[in-house]
């Protein structure tokens, strides 16, 4: 993907990295993609920010979303949490898997402590801004505690427009979906076949079929697959 970042994102990470302290900077604009997000020249986007010299190319690792401690944790926490020698904490309690953790300190890329904002974008897109240091002694909870609020909007700008692709125009449809179509597809969301969603609201399969095709079309989709994603990522349904 190409990005148009206006320059003043750039600018205000790498300030606010500067300000606290946290002059090492990493991002990801879509952790489920190997190929980095690029601007229209085809520099990566992670190359305009330094990080330490041992993590160097770092977006160049295809793989590295699937072995780091931080990713994983912003896989499934969409609010601002911070890295402190292996531990992590939040604004709340935590319950981390203690492999999570050895997994931070096995792979520190010699950093001490970060502030990580993870940002969950529609369509299931997954990014993250870290701010993170390698002097050891930082107080990173209290400075999270102070500016997790501050760094945690920019960060979704910055994800947000390496993400939008070079119009930087996001187009919001509406697709007026109906009642019973939106019963639908909770129900095959949490793993219903037709003919158990036909026995659940009284309708026959023909009938429920009917419908999830009137949902793929309101979706602009093909496939109840596809479909089901699509309400999941818009919020018309939960996963199982």
């Amino acid at each position: 993907m190409n990005a148009m970042l206006p320059i003043e994102l750039v600018d205000q990470i790498l300030d606010h990295g500067h300000r606290l302290g946290l002059s090492l900077i990493a991002t990801c604009a879509d952790i489920s993609s190997a190929r980095p997000a690029q601007l229209a020249d085809g520099t990566p986007v992670a190359s305009l920010f330094p990080f330490s010299q041992d993590a160097g190319a770092y977006w160049r690792q295809g793989d590295l979303a699937l072995h780091n401690a931080i990713v994983t944790v912003a896989r499934g926490l969409a609010e601002p949490f911070y890295f402190d020698r292996g531990k992590i904490g939040s604004w709340r309690p935590l319950r981390v898997d203690p492999e999570i953790e050895r997994e931070a300190q096995r792979r520190s890329y010699a950093v001490e402590s970060a502030i990580v904002a993870p940002v969950h974008l529609p369509a299931g897109v997954i990014g993250a801004v870290v701010w993170a240091t390698s002097a050891p002694g930082v107080d990173i909870a209290a400075i999270f505690d102070r500016e997790a609020a501050v760094l945690h909007p920019l960060a979704l700008r910055f994800i947000a427009a390496c993400n939008a692709g070079e119009s930087q125009v996001t187009q919001i449809v509406q697709h007026r979906l109906t009642r019973r179509e939106v019963q639908c597809l909770k129900l095959a969301a949490a793993g219903k076949t037709d003919a158990e969603i036909g026995i659940i609201l009284g309708l026959s399969v023909p009938t429920i079929r009917f419908h999830m095709r009137q949902a793929s079309g309101r979706l602009g989709e093909i496939g109840r697959l596809r479909t089901v994603q699509r309400a999941v990522a818009l919020g018309y349904a939960r996963p199982n």
